[in-house]
């Protein structure tokens, strides 16, 4: 792939085209590229030549250009006045430096990356720039490749894309041409997640001890462990075992309750009905109550050099030491809407 050689942005640095900001990046500066092998979406549609990964433009510089270079650890600094640390200066911006289309990948970052993009897509589309709703869309399309290669939060990347679809709708920035080409292209990646579905559990071939093997009582206990109830719903679609134990059984309702909200909420919706079973708790208190929001991979900033970077990778700050701050979600949106 040609570099770019001296000028006007930085005399003598490399310079390399790359498919995911549509732009040029300082090859010391750029994370590394998604592999080759998480590329295809499992699906005859076509996409449009600027998808944030292809085979090969996908694979930046190779490995001896990046031998002497320092490994990419994502992350950007909030707008400041010091010179030490130049501030982002757009939403893309920040997409690209914290790797948030490729964090999707990381089962970590996944539940973070898509509450980030759906308040954005529900809440906020309309107001983005075009150059961020088509980074904004990239981003979409990462959900959208790792829900069809591994068979996972399909109705997840269904609701995105249909928000965005909704968005588009009505006035937006930018060109009328460039909407329609999103439109187009959410069409796409809809047909693609349309395309998926998933085996039922008694086609998959498995001569070992499946989950469904294990007694009642410790498929009940490992349900317990999830978080949401949205899950639970989901999963209960999946196997009549699965959909017995969130019908009938209430005690992984009381945990959730327990988990989502303080003693004294519960008591006082329980007092407000006393027939109400746990399930019902749950659904009546989520209409009154913000939900527990829990990521295993969050945004932190730094309380010195004001860099937004994900908690597990750190940053390379001249203080090491230096505290940081849990930024969530709707936090984080609010912060790049102020770039």
């Amino acid at each position: 792939m040609p570099f770019m050689g001296q000028d006007w942005r930085g005399p003598g640095e490399k310079w390399i085209k790359t498919p995911l900001t549509n732009g040029w990046e300082r090859t010391k500066l750029r994370p590394i590229q998604i592999s080759s092998e998480a590329i295809p979406i499992k699906s005859s549609t076509s996409f449009d030549d600027d998808l944030p990964i292809s085979n090969d433009e996908g694979r930046g510089t190779s490995s001896d250009e990046l031998s002497d270079e320092e490994p990419w650890i994502p992350h950007c600094f909030v707008k400041s006045k010091s010179k030490e640390f130049i501030g982002c200066t757009s939403m893309s911006e920040a997409f690209h430096r914290l790797d948030l289309a490729r964090a999707v990948s990381d089962i970590r970052r996944f539940s973070y990356v898509c509450k980030v993009v759906s308040i954005l897509v529900e809440e906020k589309l309309r107001n983005l720039s075009a150059t961020a709703r088509k980074s904004l869309l990239s981003i979409i399309t990462a959900i959208v490749v790792r829900a069809s290669e591994e068979d996972l939060d399909i109705s997840t990347a269904r609701r995105l894309l249909n928000f965005f679809s909704e968005g588009l709708e009505g006035h937006v920035y930018g060109s009328p041409l460039l909407t329609a080409k999103h439109q187009l292209r959410v069409g796409s990646l809809l047909d693609a997640v349309s395309s998926v579905h998933p085996r039922p559990i008694e086609e998959i071939d498995n001569t070992g001890v499946t989950f469904l093997d294990l007694p009642r009582e410790l498929i009940s206990l490992v349900l317990s462990r999830l978080s949401d109830s949205k899950s639970l719903i989901e999963i209960s679609k999946s196997h009549q075992v699965f959909e017995g134990i969130v019908d009938n059984e209430m005690t992984m309702w009381r945990r959730l309750v327990s988990f989502h909200f303080s003693p004294l909420q519960i008591e006082v919706a329980r007092r407000e009905k006393d027939l109400m079973t746990w399930r019902d708790t749950f659904f009546h208190l989520r209409k009154m109550h913000v939900l527990r929001e829990v990521y295993a991979d969050v945004i932190h900033i730094c309380c010195h050099c004001k860099a937004l970077f994900w908690n597990t990778l750190g940053h390379p700050c001249i203080r090491p030491s230096s505290p940081s701050v849990r930024v969530t979600p709707q936090q984080f949106v609010d912060m790049l809407l102020l770039l």
